[in-house]
């Protein structure tokens, strides 16, 4: 009886032994099978972004997990009934959660029998979990890309004989193919193009900025870029009638310069002379950025009809006058004139030069009361100083519709309009396009006439030496303007 009762009592801690040596092992399998179950799911990143497979395409597949490592990754591509494997990788047992996988890989698509056209690329990356009955968990991204196999070819065409400093160009090309974009790029300024009014598929016009100054020639590029790869670039000759810009002087008063001061926000109100500077430079530039957003996006095809109707009223300064700006005696600043000043009655009606759309009806600092209208093609028209505005944004005006009245607002010394040509935010000479044989021969010449060949413009492959141009004789000024 008594080595029974000691047998009980020694079994006793035994048994309690064996039972917190089941609950560890429970312990431990539970921890187990939650820590290879995951909390995150793998990652996996495909660089570059683009939306465009090449003939030769790089890629740089990232992938990683944070728990139990990566097991396997894929990028697949498919194209209507046909999906091929780009880039399969297994990872072995092991291996180090969290750590960042960078594997670059190259896609042929010709070489897996895909054609030009859409296609979906997916890259895939698989973790160690024990989820989905060991299987792993998955995590997948997936981009539409067009296959792009043919060559971007780019064949310059033609452009307006008479192209003067400060004035517009336009020249023609051809692409055998829809390119991601294209235009013009003179003076480090690019101009995009547009499919050719009228014209077969693949034929562009790009309207340009001819600089205001210039040495007789200049070289502008024919720009073409394909969804991947580099730009074709086709460089052309521009042969460029200089002009000598009149020369003005503008006195500033200092009653002028405490109105402007009470008038504009400034960083320095108590000090007119420098209140006026800051609007005169400053201001002036944040308009001029602000001018070219509102010109950023144009109507594909034309929307004028004929020539551009010129305000009746007397031209009180003109385009590109060289305004020096004289206070007690010494130039304080100096600045370009970029619109015709025209005066006539107060608070006289003015209207829209030619059919178009309201791209902007607002105050506009220096320029004060302003509207925007796009005409199409990059063609904009510029309406300031108004004392009303008659439209809003997004209107459509027809050529002779009343869009305000003149006025005073802005930098303004007096009642007049200032009017302004602009090619995608970049200031030209309305004087072009109020002369509707100049529109007629020149720029829509282009092309309705596009059989008719540019004889005095060559394409080459190297920027040519610049000329000596002839330049027009400066016209004295007989009257002061308004200063803006």
């Amino acid at each position: 009886m008594a080595d029974k009762k000691k047998l009980r009592w020694v079994g006793l801690p035994g048994q309690i032994l064996l039972a917190l040596i089941a609950l560890g092992l429970v312990g431990l399998i539970v921890w187990l099978v939650q820590s290879r179950l995951d909390r995150d799911l793998p990652w996996v990143n495909l660089q570059p972004p683009g939306e465009v497979v090449g003939a030769k395409t790089s890629f740089t597949l990232e992938a990683g997990d944070q728990d139990s490592g990566l097991k396997e990754v894929r990028v697949t591509i498919t194209q209507g009934e046909l999906e091929k494997v780009v880039f399969n990788r297994q990872f072995p047992p092991g291996g180090a959660a969290g750590a960042r996988e960078e594997l670059p890989f190259t896609l042929e698509p010709q070489a897996l029998g895909l054609k030009e056209g859409k296609a979906r690329i997916s890259a895939t990356a698989t973790d160690r979990s024990w989820r989905n009955w060991l299987q792993g968990r998955t995590t997948t991204l997936s981009r539409d890309v067009t296959v792009d196999l043919v060559p971007l070819n780019l064949a310059f065409l033609s452009v307006n004989q008479l192209l003067h400093a400060g004035g517009t160009g336009v020249i023609r090309y051809r692409l055998n193919k829809a390119a991601k974009e294209s235009g013009v790029v003179l003076d480090g300024r690019f101009f995009a193009g547009f499919p050719q009014p009228g014209g077969t598929g693949g034929e562009y016009v790009a309207l340009f900025a001819i600089p205001r100054e210039t040495p007789g020639t200049a070289i502008a590029e024919v720009v073409a870029k394909p969804g991947a790869g580099a730009p074709v670039v086709q460089r052309v000759t521009l042969k460029i009638k200089p002009r000598r810009w009149r020369q003005d002087k503008m006195n500033l008063s200092d009653n002028f310069l405490r109105r402007v001061a009470a008038d504009f926000k400034t960083s320095n109100p108590g000090d007119p002379l420098n209140a006026y500077l800051e609007v005169n430079r400053e201001m002036r530039k944040a308009n001029h950025e602000r001018l070219r957003q509102a010109c950023s996006r144009s109507n594909p095809q034309p929307l004028w009809s004929g020539g551009f109707q010129r305000f009746l009223g007397k031209s009180m300064a003109r385009f590109g006058d060289r305004r020096a700006y004289i206070y007690q005696g010494k130039q304080v600043d100096s600045q370009e004139h970029l619109g015709e000043d025209l005066a006539s009655l107060v608070h006289s009606p003015v209207r829209a030069s030619n059919n178009g759309v309201v791209v902007l009806a607002e105050p506009l600092g220096i320029y004060g009361d302003t509207v925007v209208v796009d005409h199409g093609l990059g063609v904009f028209s510029q309406y300031s100083h108004l004392s009303q505005i008659d439209v809003k944004a997004g209107e459509e005006v027809k050529k002779g519709a009343v869009v305000g009245k003149t006025g005073t607002t802005g930098l303004a010394g007096g009642d007049h309009l200032h009017f302004s040509m602009l090619l995608q935010g970049e200031f030209v000479d309305p004087l072009e396009w109020w002369d509707p044989h100049w529109l007629k021969d020149q720029l829509e010449g282009q092309w309705k006439q596009a059989a008719a060949p540019a004889a005095p413009v060559k394409a080459t492959d190297a920027p040519a030496k610049a000329g000596k141009g002839k330049k027009e004789k400066a016209k004295p000024i007989k009257k002061r303007r308004p200063p803006q």
